[in-house]
């Protein structure tokens, strides 16, 4: 049995915020990988190769990244079939603002709605405000969103908000989900290493294309598209 974690980060909190997820879904019996889709092509995940998925993204500008969206409708039916989780990171969730915080859960709502994505457990974090790593532009619109929102900063210092007990206990909650849905793996064994799980879903991906005769694979969903239309 293994899981995995699939993100998009921006400033590296919604990163942070994985790591530890899959950190601590591992000390409570679930090995589990994490796949940043901002530094690796969705469509070489390996997803079928595991057992449950967490899928997380922060919440910019009143949206969800687009390829953590494309992976959900991607493999929509497999992770129909799966223990799932999905997290927003959003400082919207803070808000003094009633209205702010439940667009925030609105937008996650249309998300999975629009999708038909039902996880098994969802929930928003907190995220951070780093100053420190943003353009003069970005530092300004920042504050000003934190300011509307109710909390005051400055700019000389970043803030962090995320509630760490609340990460990890959902993490655990998930871990112990997984476990009770515990079954044999009917796709056969694969490598535990992340990377070479990949590598080996694509081969498979190329071998399967090459004995049906197909010159087109469609990656990510091991689809196959015929070339040799007469």
């Amino acid at each position: 049995m293994r899981a995995i974690v699939i993100f998009a980060s921006c400033e590296g909190q919604t990163l942070r915020i994985a790591h530890r997820i899959a950190q601590t879904m591992g000390k409570h019996g679930v090995p589990t990988d994490t796949f940043d889709v901002a530094k690796q092509s969705v469509t070489e995940i390996a997803l079928k190769t595991y057992d449950a998925v967490v899928l997380g993204s922060s919440l910019h500008y009143g949206e969800h990244d687009r390829r953590i969206e494309w992976c959900i409708r991607e493999h929509q039916r497999y992770l129909a079939k799966i223990p799932t989780a999905f997290f927003s990171v959003c400082l919207g969730i803070l808000s003094k603002n009633e209205q702010d915080r439940h667009a925030a859960e609105d937008v996650t709502d249309e998300l999975l709605s629009r999708n038909i994505f039902n996880p098994s457990r969802r929930t928003a974090f907190a995220g951070a405000l780093r100053y420190s790593e943003y353009g003069w532009l970005k530092k300004r619109i920042m504050r000003h969103f934190a300011e509307i929102s109710g909390y005051a900063t400055e700019l000389a210092q970043d803030y962090e908000y995320t509630d760490w007990q609340a990460v990890e206990a959902f993490a655990v909650d998930f871990a112990e989900y997984v476990l009770r849905c515990r079954h044999p793996d009917p796709i056969g064994p694969w490598p535990a290493d992340a990377t070479r799980r990949h590598q080996c879903h694509r081969q498979c991906v190329k071998e399967r294309s090459t004995q049906l005769g197909n010159d087109t694979v469609i990656a990510g969903d091991a689809q196959t598209e015929n070339a040799n239309v007469e």
